[in-house]
């Protein structure tokens, strides 16, 4: 199955509004179709390198090796891509909404962590990790929303590897979670524009008596919870 096509038929099942077990039975069948025949995905590497409107309308992302396939303009999902450079996990992460991966080319791996705190205490999380596994071509997996969905991924091999990932509408917005469960921490992690908001609101806080006026006026502005959360 094309890309084009995938993103149609999944665009017409989500708006029948399923549940979520029937969006994961049902939508792992449409992404082994998608991820069996991988043809389509050459000429997203050759929009990559020579096609500058193409990597121009590419949304800054904290994942430096993520690139935007699909976003369905109600927002009701968004079709990702991710290029692994051998033997290379990203950080423990968690998501925002419901996900569905698979690997596309080259097998890939997937870690799953629990967490045993209650999530209270700011900056600090305790992770056990609950499950390795490699997932081969064609194969897939399930994410899950916020703690419920804390993971690591990446390539399974000594050779580059490529992964699909199909994510829902967003229930928690502007950020994700990094853990490191050596150290029991846990950090927001925020898209290169949005981070620049957070650095100014930071600054201002660093120095009050200089840009107390300036300052007022932001926390009294509207802003989103996760930035008013900076104040």
């Amino acid at each position: 199955m094309r890309l084009e096509e995938f993103c149609s038929r999944f665009q017409a099942f989500l708006e029948q509004t399923p549940e979520t077990n029937q969006i994961f039975k049902t939508g792992e069948q449409l992404v082994r179709e998608v991820l069996d025949d991988n043809q389509w995905f050459g000429e997203i590497l050759r929009k990559l390198i020579s096609d500058p409107s193409f990597s121009e309308g590419q949304t800054p992302s904290v994942f430096a090796n993520e690139v935007a396939l699909y976003r369905s303009p109600d927002r009701l999902f968004s079709v990702l891509a991710y290029i692994w450079e051998p033997h290379t996990l990203w950080e423990i992460h968690d998501h925002s909404s419901w996900g569905i991966i698979g690997s596309l080319l080259r097998p890939m791996r997937e870690v799953r962590y629990r967490r045993l705190d209650d999530g209270r205490l700011e900056g600090y999380a305790e992770l056990e990790e609950v499950s390795s596994r490699m997932i081969e071509p064609g194969g897939t997996s399930r994410v899950l929303p916020l703690d419920k969905g804390i993971h690591q991924t990446g390539s399974a091999t000594d050779q580059f590897s490529i992964s699909l990932g199909i994510y829902g509408r967003s229930i928690r917005k502007g950020y994700f979670q990094l853990f490191a469960p050596s150290e029991k921490k846990v950090v927001r992690a925020y898209p290169p524009k949005l981070f620049k908001q957070i650095l100014a609101i930071r600054a201002l806080k660093s120095a009050p008596d200089l840009w107390a006026k300036e300052l007022s006026a932001a926390s009294s502005a509207s802003l989103p919870e996760y930035l008013t959360k900076e104040f």
